[in-house]
């Protein structure tokens, strides 16, 4: 299904984290929880330009905080135009509003060619253990075979303590202990790809950037679930929203801040 494929490949934060080359897990350290503190508004929405490496604009991520009671409703709404037309990517995933622990995930990306769906509804025992029940569809819009033309994958996945989504992590990222060479690993699960895989962030110390209001002071995080690397910049000072993200060969660039639904 190349279409899904690009789907994928070109909306960085659904799928990046997981599935860009080879773990290097030996090397990092024993997982442990990465949530010092939670400064987001309960209702916040940031939108992005997404840019290639000459800068050419390719779409938008508009990125969505909502409380809803003791969990935050937390989306990706990915808009671009692919080879094969227009692609809409939605992703939401609800956390526990203290933990940041992972409590249901919801996916739907649509294209011409082909569209995927995929649900979760995650589990965590008494000691912290999170175990995942995922769903994963993809139909193939352009096949006439009915057998061939939908794949479906359920499957229980069970993952450890300190278990975070990894459609969560612009929010796990930003809820750090920011100061200067902090580093740390925690675990991070992968509905689509339905597995799990360490992941190891750091703070790697403060730059300016050009955001919608001016010029800010930022945090650099740098994330390795691998040999890859994505970065991150943050506000440094509350809400620590993020201004810059580079999940080569794409970038983010926020252009928009709504405090107010």
């Amino acid at each position: 299904m190349p279409a899904i494929r690009h789907v994928c490949a070109a909306l960085a934060v659904g799928c990046a984290l997981l599935v860009l080359g080879c773990s290097s897990e030996s090397s990092f350290g024993d997982p442990e929880n990465p949530v010092s503190r939670i400064v987001w508004p309960d209702f916040e929405r940031l939108h992005y330009d997404m840019l290639d490496q000459t800068d050419t604009k390719l779409g938008t991520l508009v990125m969505e905080t909502v409380r809803e009671d003791n969990r935050y409703r937390l989306s990706l709404e990915f808009s671009l135009e692919s080879e094969e037309g227009p692609v809409r990517d939605v992703v939401t995933v609800w956390v526990d509003a203290e933990t940041l622990t992972p409590v249901r995930y919801e996916r739907n990306a649509d294209s011409v060619a082909e569209s995927l769906s995929a649900n979760a509804v995650y589990v965590s025992s008494s000691d912290g253990e999170i175990s995942a029940e995922i769903s994963v569809e993809q139909i193939d819009n352009e096949e006439e075979d009915e057998d061939k033309r939908r794949e479906l994958i359920e499957e229980t996945l069970d993952v450890g303590q300190f278990a975070f989504d990894n459609d969560s992590s612009a929010w796990l990222w930003r809820s750090l202990d920011f100061m200067q060479d902090l580093e740390l690993t925690y675990r991070s699960v992968n509905v689509i790809q339905q597995r799990s895989q360490l992941v190891q962030v750091a703070v790697r110390g403060q730059d300016t950037l050009r955001g919608p209001e001016g010029d800010v002071v930022v945090w650099q995080v740098v994330a390795t679930p691998g040999v890859e690397v994505s970065r991150a910049w943050y506000e440094i000072e509350p809400p620590h929203r993020l201004v810059r993200w580079d999940q080569q060969p794409r970038r983010f660039i926020l252009t928009r801040i709504e405090t107010e639904p």
